[in-house]
C-alpha cells in the first residue's frame, strides 16, 4: 500500500487529538500482535507512540521489554487500529525495528509498511473515539511524547 487514507494520515500526523478538557481524556490506538504460542496480545498507543507519515509509513515506538514489541521483532506483523473520522480503521503493518535515532527517548522503535486498511462502518453510527484514558501525570507524559513523536519524525 503507497498511501494511507486521509482520515487515517490527518489522525496519526503525531499532533494528537485534542483531549477531552472535560474530563481529560486522551484516546489510544490499539496494536494488535500475536504471541509465540498463536494467542492475540494487545496494547493500547497514545498519540505520542504512533506517526503516520504521508509516504504511507508507520512509526511506533513500544516499550523495550514487553511482549508487543517481542511480538513485533518475532514475526514483523501487526494490526494497528484506529478510530478517525467516525470510523474504526484496521490497518495491516509489517515492521522492523530500527536503532533509535540519536538523542531519543530510550523505547524500541519500529518502522511499519501499511499493507492494507480496511473501514469498520455502520450506515447507522459513527464512531466517536475508542479507548480513552486519563494522565496520572499530566505534566510529563505530554513531554515525553514530543520528544518520542521528534524521534518517530527522524525514524529511517
Amino acid at each position: 500500500m503507497r498511501a494511507l487514507p486521509a482520515e487515517i494520515l490527518a489522525r496519526l500526523d503525531g499532533r494528537g487529538a485534542p483531549a477531552d478538557a472535560e474530563h481529560g481524556l486522551h484516546e489510544s490506538h490499539r496494536l494488535t500482535t500475536a504471541d509465540a504460542d498463536g494467542w492475540p496480545r494487545t496494547a493500547q498507543l497514545s498519540d505520542g507512540e504512533v506517526v503516520a507519515m504521508p509516504d504511507g509509513s508507520v512509526r511506533l515506538c513500544l516499550w523495550p521489554a514487553s511482549r508487543t514489541a517481542a511480538n513485533v521483532r518475532r514475526d514483523g506483523r501487526a494490526l494497528l487500529s484506529v478510530v478517525a473520522a467516525g470510523t474504526c480503521w484496521d490497518v495491516r503493518l509489517r515492521a522492523e525495528e530500527r536503532p533509535a535515532p540519536p538523542g531519543a527517548p530510550p523505547f524500541a522503535y519500529f518502522l511499519a509498511t501499511a499493507e492494507s486498511a480496511e473501514a469498520q462502518r455502520a450506515n447507522y453510527a459513527t464512531v466517536e473515539r475508542g479507548v480513552s484514558f486519563r494522565l496520572l501525570d499530566a505534566q510529563d507524559a505530554p513531554a515525553r511524547w514530543s520528544a518520542q513523536l521528534d524521534a518517530l519524525r527522524r525514524l529511517a
